[in-house]
């Protein structure tokens, strides 16, 4: 299961300031640190269908209390030799904590496409009410870094996923090839997501109406998406009716309520219907 806790790698957060700026700065004076967050580019894990989507990184910084400071925020998109670069504004001799939030950006780097981040980094929701399936740029990630700016320092913090991956393996072949229709309604979708503190909340409604392609014959149909999900094993569940159309329009020839499936923050949950044995569930790390 390692082979899949590596999706964007690492995030090395190197910070430094000069002697001017370090050495001798007095307590509350302002300095400015460089951080460059390399990324992967283009890595895609093994024995898995995924690339890295994510174009733009996004760094809010909070107080060492959790609140905002000085409501910094800073959005930067890949340089050529694929990192992101920061150069915050902060106060000598203070701790703080800085969120970084990286996603699929929309027609700029500052334009949200998925997530609204436009509350803060402390309360992501999706865009819409609605939810996508079947697009893989949906994925996300973050990562939190404490930061004390007193001397020069190295920082390190790993992106993790802050969804979970839902897979779903019908067990259901259709009998004709081509676009077939995939409605899908959550009772209780994950609402929103807390990028300093890793935590979910609320429960929302949600449906989804998504195309899959049948290409050739014996091929079972397969759907996936992506949920706002907790660190916790075992700690949060939803529900969820699916139903499949053929493409001719006719009535509908798959259609099954889920239950009580667990989800997991960077992990991906494999569903899989089967006719004899009924629905299995199991989890592996991304």
């Amino acid at each position: 299961m390692k082979k899949y806790i590596i999706l964007i790698s690492s995030m090395l957060f190197a910070a430094a300031c000069s002697n001017e700026e370090c050495g001798s700065a007095q307590e509350g004076e302002s300095v400015t640190i460089s951080i460059s967050a390399s990324v992967a580019d283009n890595f895609t894990r093994a024995n898995a269908d995924e690339t890295v989507v994510a174009d733009r990184c996004i760094l809010e910084i909070y107080n060492a209390d959790g609140t905002p400071y000085d409501n910094k925020r800073i959005v930067s998109t890949a340089d050529a030799s694929g990192k992101f670069n920061f150069e915050p504004k902060i106060l000598s001799g203070r701790s703080y904590k800085f969120v970084f939030w990286a996603d699929k950006s929309g027609a700029t780097a500052d334009d949200d496409l998925h997530y609204d981040t436009s509350n803060g980094l402390r309360d992501i929701a999706a865009v819409t009410t609605g939810l996508t399936a079947c697009d893989m740029e949906y994925d996300a990630f973050f990562a939190t870094a404490d930061v004390i700016s007193d001397k020069s320092q190295s920082l390190s913090a790993t992106l993790r996923r802050a969804v979970c991956r839902i897979n779903v393996a019908t067990g259901f072949v259709p009998a004709q090839t081509g676009s077939h229709t995939v409605d899908v309604a959550f009772a209780d979708a994950p609402a929103r997501f807390d990028a300093l503190t890793g935590s979910v909340s609320g429960a929302e409604a949600a449906t989804s109406t998504s195309t899959v392609e049948i290409a050739s014959a014996g091929t079972q149909l397969e759907w996936y998406t992506y949920l706002f999900a907790p660190a916790e094993a075992g700690s949060r569940t939803v529900n969820f009716d699916m139903t499949a159309t053929a493409p001719d329009g006719s009535d509908a020839e798959f259609s099954y309520e889920f239950r009580d499936i667990p989800v997991q923050r960077n992990y991906r949950v494999n569903v899989s219907v089967g006719k004899q044995a009924g629905l299995a569930v199991n989890l592996s790390a991304e």
